[in-house]
């Protein structure tokens, strides 16, 4: 789940086209985990060469047209379900697909309802680097593990247009889809009509670090930084480094508050920062907060950093194994480039990527450092049996003059732009686009203007040359002070309740922050408290950004909100935020503010996710 990458060189035109197992024609029947929709099981060799018994059920599903252009969905992973995802996919992002092509999906071999492989121990760990846990993986698929590669799955590609009975695919891919779909063409070319590829690997990259990811953090944090980082840093990317140093030495800890207001305790480490920084590729906001948290920890502050970490674990899931197969991941150590040569001990392994780490430039994987780049697929892998496989000697095939639609988030770190530009400039006449702003998956965000390319595309006409940068939402500027005491004094405003006011406008800057990068519908405060959204309402319950001052109330999201402000440092009062401005009492004084409408932000919260859809704008 972590780069989406095979890089050894598939050799595939030297594979035959070798018989399928026996087979009747596909019978189409209703699926029996999605209405509607209509399925079908192809037998296929589990080894081509016929060097092991046994085949695979392939599970095959097709929507829209029976006959006519077809187009194939191809998931990611390596181990995503692909009926389930491509479902997912063209029901949120392209339903007019199903009007203009039999649209056919498939479960790879090892995934869903092909065959699933279970690893119930790996499943345990949502980031895919515990070397024991993949060590009896390994074990217990035995030597069929050699059989669930990409080579494998390009021929499974072509046994199903066969049994369609067509002579060309439109090839539709995702993240590792990508590869697939650029192997079979690769493989194929006269049976490929087009390539759409969404997130593209670059399987012919060979370096086993993946520091195409590292080399593209520097760049993504600055593009997401609010307001340009005028007041928060001049180089995030350095900033980054910095931290990861510092942690180095001595882990940071911080508390996060959950929806009821308990808190608990985060341990910041440089682990932890690469996972939040790889999981953001799915919600660009919380990316975009890391810079302000990463300022604030360097100074000692680790609350928003905390939080952020708290928060992204909502995105780290697996899902049911049904949706991933763990197991089916294999493909990465069977088939990705490795630090070590083909026939290494497996007690000799750790010793030869450290040999070759230190070869490369102390920056060579900035913001982090070496020790961060082994403890990924590196670890995963250490203890696979047999692998790297003798190298080939066959040599590549050329890549297919297709016409082909490249879709690259900008922002995107487990398949970096750069992949994404190597595979375009090999393939002539490929058009890419890159949308600022965008992380993983560019269908995936519904105001981009992904799915319109894919649309003029597949009608012959030129898609856009670029789109718009998609705004994550976030305010611009530093963590709120960690306590009352650092608290600046609003203008016009002196002593305790000038400080009071500038803490209220903190808290609205945090309150901020929260709405557009929210995964839920309440959550903790900065450093205590907790909000909660129901229908139109926002409630606050001594809600903390400022160490010393609560804010507690709420109201109708649409119209205005009222709060009490306490606390053992604050002046105490009652203040109304509306469409006109800020008013109330502080400390006995009347206070009446007129806002600009970035400071009244709050009457319109940027929550992005599905549940919160229906909220006030």
């Amino acid at each position: 789940m972590r780069r989406f990458m095979i890089g050894a060189l598939l050799a595939l035109a030297a594979l035959a086209v070798l018989p399928s197992a026996s087979h009747a024609a596909l019978q189409w029947r209703s699926c029996v985990d999605f209405a509607g929709i209509r399925c079908a099981t192809l037998d296929v060799p589990l080894d081509r060469a016929n060097t092991m018994p046994g085949t695979i059920p392939l599970r095959i599903a097709r929507i829209g047209k029976t006959s006519g252009k077809t187009m194939m969905y191809l998931s990611g992973g390596p181990g995503g379900a692909g009926v389930s995802e491509m479902l997912s996919v063209v029901g949120s992002a392209l339903p007019e697909l199903a009007e203009d092509f039999q649209l056919i999906g498939y479960d790879q071999r090892g995934t869903g309802r092909s065959g699933l492989l279970r690893c119930p121990r790996l499943e345990k760990d949502p980031h895919l680097r515990d070397t024991g846990a993949a060590e009896e993986c390994a074990n217990r698929i035995g030597p069929a593990r050699r059989f669930y590669t990409t080579p494998d799955s390009v021929q499974d590609m072509e046994a199903i247009r066969q049994q369609l009975g067509v002579e060309k695919l439109t090839l539709f891919g995702i993240s590792y889809g990508t590869e697939l779909a650029v192997a079979y063409a690769r493989a194929f070319p006269a049976h490929v009509e087009r390539l759409i590829l969404d997130s593209v690997v670059d399987y012919d990259d060979p370096d086993p670090f993946a520091g195409v990811t590292f080399r593209a953090m520097s760049p993504s944090l600055k593009s997401l930084c609010p307001a340009r980082c005028r007041e928060i840093s001049l180089d995030p990317g350095a900033d980054l480094t910095a931290l990861v140093a510092q942690l180095r030495a001595k882990p940071l800890q911080a508390f996060a508050y959950d929806s009821l207001g308990r808190s608990q305790r985060v341990n910041i480490t440089p682990t932890k920062l690469f996972d939040l920084m790889l999981l953001t590729d799915y919600l660009p906001p919380l990316r975009a907060a890391i810079p302000a948290g990463v300022q604030a920890a360097l100074k000692g502050d680790g609350a928003l950093l905390a939080r952020l970490i708290r928060e992204s674990r909502r995105l780290e899931g697996l899902g049911s194994p049904r949706d991933f197969s763990v197991a089916r991941y294999s493909t990465v150590c069977e088939t990705t480039p490795l630090p070590w040569p083909a026939g290494t001990p497996v007690e000799q392994r750790a010793g030869w990527s450290q040999s070759l780490v230190a070869t490369l430039p102390p920056n060579a994987f900035a913001p982090f450092d070496a020790a961060m780049v082994v403890e990924d697929e590196i670890n995963l892998c250490l203890r696979w049996p047999d692998v790297p496989r003798a190298p080939t000697t066959v040599a590549p095939t050329p890549y297919p003059t297709v016409p082909t639609l490249i879709l690259q988030g900008g922002e995107d770190l487990r398949t970096a732009p750069e992949w994404s530009a190597n595979v375009a400039a090999r393939i002539p006449g490929a058009h890419r686009i890159v949308i600022p702003g965008v992380g993983h998956s560019t269908l995936s965000e519904p105001r981009s203007c992904a799915a319109r390319a894919v649309s003029r595309f597949l009608d012959g006409k030129t898609p856009p040359k670029t789109c718009k940068r998609v705004p994550t939402g976030v305010p611009g500027g530093p963590s709120a002070p960690k306590s009352f005491d650092k608290l600046a004094s609003y203008p016009d405003y002196s002593g305790k309740v000038g400080r009071t006011l500038f803490g209220v406008f903190e808290t609205l800057n945090d309150l901020d922050v929260v709405f557009s990068t929210a995964l839920a519908t309440g959550g903790g405060g900065l450093r205590g408290g907790s909000w909660r959204i129901s229908g139109r309402r926002l409630v606050l319950h001594d809600y903390q950004a400022v160490t010393g001052l609560t804010v507690s109330g709420g109201g109708d999201l649409s119209r205005s909100l009222t709060f009490r402000i306490s606390g053992p440092k604050a002046a105490k009062g009652r203040l109304v935020l509306g469409r006109r401005g800020l008013s109330g009492t502080l400390g006995g004084k009347r206070i009446r503010l007129s806002l600009s409408d970035a400071q009244a932000s709050l009457l319109q919260p940027r929550l992005r996710v599905t549940p919160l859809s229906a909220l006030a704008r």
